[in-house]
């Protein structure tokens, strides 16, 4: 029998709770500091940075301000053979509780700035997705509307394809700036990015994106501004409010929809710990308060498992599990959903 609404299961993943410390990185930490444009702090806390609230300390949380600093911290990271993260919104990841070894890097700066050149807008790959929709349709720009409650920045929505209501980013991308780990940058068009169902060629790579232009159109402001509220409506009346969450867990399969499935067998309300697959939206999952990234990890599995069995699809993550996690995941037998 599968386990019932607020009904807590076992939890079966067992780690340690603290970063491995670093020698090289202890010794990177000052040479960072030197750097212009560069902001270094030590054993920062992750979850305050995450839609989530979960995730142990950033050996070290690096944010570039300018491109220079941005290639310097790329080009050093690179040779040192130092651990490299990107960090944006913080909306659609998972760090473990453990911590984060090596490097966790954000982008601000330049890299949140915007500009307009006619009906194309070059924006930087840390501004906030939702903010430019709202700021472009104002404008009478009318094409980003869709993402106007998309918790992501530019640079996040462009790795991963973002889309919602029948919109991808690929659909109005012209261009995209891209740095590489040895500091060299590249101008992808999108048949480059080899852009599909939440994925293109860039996931995976190391690869930040200083920035993107859109190509939009001209159009009513108010009608731009009504679709907003009116989909962002939509978006909030189908997802938990008030409580901390990522949005969706998994991708959906093709033909469906991994709440729908994960529904069918009985899984909303299932707890580990203080995570809970939501009530409301199945491929949810919430922190009522204290949840572990094992708690999150732990019911993810409950769903592959459970779903598989049920209905033979393979559930993939949509959130991205970063550091040991995603080798938790890989290697984890599947949990059995039965009490």
């Amino acid at each position: 029998m599968l386990a019932k609404r607020s009904r807590p299961v076992k939890e079966s993943l067992t780690v340690s709770r603290q970063v491995p410390a670093s020698r090289s990185v202890a010794a990177f930490d000052s040479a960072l500091a030197a750097i212009e444009g560069l902001d270094v702090e030590r054993d920062a806390p992750l979850a305050p940075l995450t839609t989530l609230r979960i995730g142990g300390p950033a050996e070290l949380l690096v944010t570039a301000h300018t491109q220079r600093a941005l290639v310097a911290l790329l080009r050093l990271t690179c040779a040192e053979g130092i651990p490299l993260h990107l960090l944006g919104l913080g909306s659609n990841v998972l760090y473990p509780d453990e911590g984060m070894v090596g490097v966790v890097a954000r982008l601000g700066g330049v890299f949140a700035r915007t500009r307009m050149l006619g009906h194309r807008l070059r924006a930087g790959g840390a501004v906030p997705l939702p903010r430019l929709a709202r700021s472009t349709a104002a404008r009478g720009l009318i094409g980003l509307e869709a993402f106007s409650g998309f918790p992501s920045s530019v640079g996040g929505a462009v790795v991963m394809n973002a889309g919602c209501y029948g919109v991808e980013i690929k659909d109005v991308l012209v261009s995209v700036t891209g740095i590489h780990r040895d500091g060299a940058r590249r101008r992808y068009r999108p048949a480059d990015l080899e852009a599909a169902y939440r994925s293109t060629a860039l996931q995976g790579t190391g690869v930040v994106v200083a920035s993107a232009t859109f190509e939009l159109r001209p159009g009513s402001s108010a009608a731009a501004l009504h679709r907003i509220d009116e989909l962002n409506r939509r978006r909030w009346a189908s997802l938990p409010s008030g409580l901390p969450n990522a949005g969706s867990i998994f991708r959906n399969p093709p033909g469906d929809h991994a709440g729908r499935l994960i529904d069918a067998v009985g899984l909303k309300g299932t707890r580990i710990g203080s995570a809970e697959i939501s009530a409301k939206h199945a491929n949810v999952i919430v922190n009522s308060g204290g949840a572990k990234a094992d708690d999150v990890l732990g019911l993810m599995l409950v769903a592959r498992s459970a779903v598989r069995a049920a209905f033979a699809v393979e559930l993939e993550p949509e959130i991205v599990l970063e550091g040991p996690l995603r080798e938790r995941w890989r290697s984890a037998d599947p949990i059995d959903a039965e009490a």
